[in-house]
Order: C-alpha cells, then structure tokens, then sequence
C-alpha cells in the first residue's frame, strides 16, 4: 500500500468509525446519559464529541487552507483549549447537528487527502499552535497524528457507552472490520 493509500484508507475508517459510533449512540445511549459526566477529560461524550469536531476544524485549517472559523463558535477556536469541560459541550449543543458536522468534516478529509500528490506527504507545513506559537511539521506525520487522535477519542466514548449500557452498547470499530466495500465510497 502507497503512503497515499494509506492515508485515503485512514480518512475513510474515520468516517467509518464515527457512523458506527453514532448508530449504536442513537439506539442504545439515552439522552441523559450521552450528556452526564462520564469521566471523561472533556466530561461528557457530547464534550468530547465536540473536541473531535473543533480538533479537526482546527487542523484542517493549519494542514489544508486558512478558514474563516471564529464566527461559527461562541468563542476563537483556539482559544477553547484553555476553557472548562462544560463550555466544550456548548460549541455545538444538538446531537444530531453535531454528529452530521463530524461527518461532513470527515467526507472534507476524505476529499483533502485523496486530492494530495505523493511527493506532498514528505513536505512540511507552518502553523501556529495553541499557544500562538509557529510550528512546524512534516504532513504525513500531521495526518497520522489528525486520525489516531479521533481513534483516541472514540475509545473513551466507547468505553463510557459500555459504562452506561453494557457491552452490547459499544460499537465494533476495529479498522479490520470495516467492510472492503466501504473504501470505495470516496
């Protein structure tokens, strides 16, 4: 499998996975219980959920093209990393609209690195971090950073569904149980 491959199969399991985390979310997590405090460094699975989004926003924006964000969320996207757990759970409030978002972004993702050329994996991009500060890193390295970081966060929501609903609760996300079928669907 080509570098490049490897990247378009990432961004595509992504997607996968965060479908298969909203079915069983939808049919087996109550309300209550997808926004009590789970434990979880961003409190709840609908704070993290919100992490996933605003991470992803944030470096599409640093990896791809410069966007136009700070009017979409109550406050400067960088700036929610110095905020509490509760004010993450009100960048997007409903569930349903928060879920469809994350799944636009990873279709974005699915587009952005099928359209790369090879040679632009090994070359490096600026960015400023968090803290305002000018980095700098190697693309490929940014993008097996950007899904293994969603794949981080999807185990401590599924490990908060079994919390609240047991083992049938959680779905199956491992990468080999995406359907071959499913890599096609670009």
């Amino acid at each position: 499998m080509s570098y490049k491959n490897h990247f378009i199969r990432l961004a595509i399991y992504n997607r996968f996975a965060f479908k298969e985390l909203f079915s069983k979310l939808n049919e087996c997590i109550s309300l209550e219980n997808y926004h009590a405090d789970s434990g979880l460094f961003f409190r709840s699975i609908h704070g993290t959920l919100c992490h996933c989004l605003l991470s992803s926003i944030l470096w599409y924006s640093r990896i791809a093209e410069p966007l136009d964000i700070a009017k979409k969320f109550p406050f400067e996207i960088n700036s929610y990393w110095s905020r509490t757990a509760e004010e993450w759970e009100q960048v997007v409030k409903d569930r349903e609209k928060l879920q469809n978002m994350i799944i636009e972004e990873c279709n974005r993702w699915i587009d952005y690195v099928t359209q790369l050329e090879p040679e632009q994996l090994d070359k490096t991009f600026k960015y400023l971090d968090t803290k305002n500060v000018s980095s700098e890193r190697v693309r490929g390295e940014a993008l097996d950073h950007i899904f293994n970081h969603k794949t981080h966060h999807r185990g401590q929501i599924t490990a908060a569904m079994t919390r609240f609903g047991g083992r049938d609760a959680s779905p199956v996300l491992d990468l080999a149980s995406m359907p071959t079928t499913e890599e096609h669907k670009t």
